[in-house]
């Protein structure tokens, strides 16, 4: 018998998937600090998918990783709209599709 080692934050269904495939699934409960660090990592994991792909599925990946992660640091996924509506409202959003390359010192 092989053993694969992942060591990595997975969906809530997969041990489950990996026992309906005819393996056994290792794992283990986070507790906060630990799913934190795990989800920071997931997150940079599916970054790092999403620059090599460029596909929806990926971003979709990341915005679960993202509201899971506000669920943690306080106010879920409503704080998180509402924080991005406010900055949005106060600085713009990115629809201009502006890049600045300098700025002139005036003074």
């Amino acid at each position: 018998m092989a053993v694969r080692t992942v060591n990595k934050l997975v969906r809530d269904n997969i041990p489950s998937i990996i026992t309906e495939s005819g393996e056994i699934p290792n794992f283990r409960i986070l507790d906060d600090g630990e799913f934190l660090k795990a989800l920071n990592d997931k997150l940079l994991e599916e970054v790092a998918e999403y620059q090599e792909s460029r596909g929806l599925e990926e971003l979709a990946d990341i915005l679960q990783v993202i509201c899971a992660i506000s669920e943690i640091i306080g106010g879920g996924q409503k704080e998180l709209e509402y924080l991005r509506d406010e900055k949005a409202i106060e600085r713009g959003a990115f629809r201009s599709q502006i890049f600045l390359e300098s700025v002139d010192d005036m003074k």
